[in-house]
C-alpha cells in the first residue's frame, strides 16, 4: 500500500515543506490548487518507481513524465530539474522515517515488538527504499546533493541510535554510528529480499535483523 503523500505545505512539519515544494512553485500569492498538487504527487510517486529500477543516473525526466502521465513541459512546471524532484522525494521519505523511528520506544523493548518494527520498516522501504539508493548514488556524483541530504540523514541516524539503545534502558556512547550501521543493515537486507525474492525468505531476514538489533542495543 502506498503511503499517502502530503497534499499541501500545511501537512508537513519541521520545515519539510520547504524541501517538498520547489522554489518555482512556492508563491504565497498564488496557492496551488488540488489539480496541481495531484500532479506533483504523481510525479513524486513515478520518480520513486523509476529510481527503484534505474537508479539516479539511469533515470530520465522523459521516463518520469511518461510514468506519471504528464508532459515534459508539465514536469518542468513543478520541478526545474531531476535534482529538485529527488529532494522532494527525500523530504517526504525523511518525515516518514522519523515517524517510524519514533515508534521504537513503544514496541522495541521486546523481541517480538522489535521484529514487528523491522517488518514495518521493510514495508516503509517498499515505498521509500528506492530513494535511499538513488540519493546515495547521486551524492557521489553531486556535492550539492550530498551536503543537502547529509545533515538530515545523520540526524535520522542519531535518532535511530538513541531510540534503539533506549529499548534496552541503556545509552549508546555513539548513537550516530549505531544508527548508520543499523540503517545499512536494514536497507541492504531489504534490497536483497527484492533481488532474491524467489530464493530467500523475507520473514527470515526480518527476524535475523531484529535479533542483531536486539543484541546491538544491549551491547552484546
Amino acid at each position: 500500500m502506498r503511503t499517502k503523500l502530503p497534499t499541501s505545505d500545511a501537512d508537513m512539519s519541521n520545515g519539510d515543506a520547504a524541501f517538498l515544494t520547489p522554489p518555482s512553485i512556492r508563491q504565497p500569492a498564488n496557492p496551488l490548487g488540488p489539480r496541481a498538487q495531484r500532479t506533483i504527487n504523481r510525479i513524486i510517486e513515478a520518480t520513486r518507481d523509476v529510481f527503484l529500477t534505474r537508479g539516479y543516473s539511469g533515470t530520465t525526466i522523459d521516463e518520469i513524465a511518461r510514468l506519471a502521465d504528464v508532459s515534459r513541459a508539465s514536469f518542468y512546471t513543478y520541478f526545474p530539474s531531476k535534482r529538485d524532484v529527488l529532494i522532494a522525494v527525500g523530504a517526504h521519505s525523511a518525515t516518514e522515517c522519523a515517524s517510524i523511528i519514533g515508534r521504537l520506544d513503544d514496541i522495541g523493548s521486546s523481541r517480538n515488538g522489535l521484529t514487528q518494527w523491522v517488518s514495518d520498516y521493510f514495508d516503509f522501504l517498499d515505498v521509500h527504499g528506492s530513494f535511499s539508493f538513488a540519493w546515495t548514488q547521486a551524492a557521489h556524483e553531486d556535492e550539492d546533493i550530498r551536503l543537502a541530504g547529509m545533515k538530515r540523514h545523520l540526524g535520522l541516524c542519531k535518532q535511530l541510535g538513541v531510540e534503539l539503545a533506549g529499548t534496552s534502558g541503556k545509552q549508546s556512547d555513539d548513537p550516530t554510528t549505531l544508527g548508520v550501521i543499523t540503517f545499512s543493515m536494514l536497507e541492504r537486507g531489504w534490497n536483497y529480499t527484492q533481488l532474491y525474492a524467489d530464493t530467500i525468505s523475507r520473514d527470515a531476514i526480518v527476524r535475523a535483523i531484529a535479533t542483531t538489533m536486539w543484541a546491538a542495543a544491549r551491547q552484546r
